[in-house]
């Protein structure tokens, strides 16, 4: 199968969606050793899960 090349400009749902998930993950993992890098890892993961509402919002208008 041959993969293509994002174009400029062009927003991948699932790329965003990928990287909300790696932020949450990362962001639990540190939860017990390291709280405020945690917090930083939450806060940058809601607003990845703004970007990806306003993006479904209007895609479904």
């Amino acid at each position: 199968m041959e993969k293509t090349t994002p174009l400029p400009g062009k927003i991948n749902l699932s790329r965003l969606e990928k990287k909300y998930q790696r932020l949450v993950e990362r962001a639990y993992n540190l939860r017990q050793s390291d709280d405020s890098l945690s917090d930083v890892f939450y806060f940058e993961a809601e607003k990845v899960l703004t970007q990806l509402r306003l993006l479904r919002s209007n895609l479904l208008n």
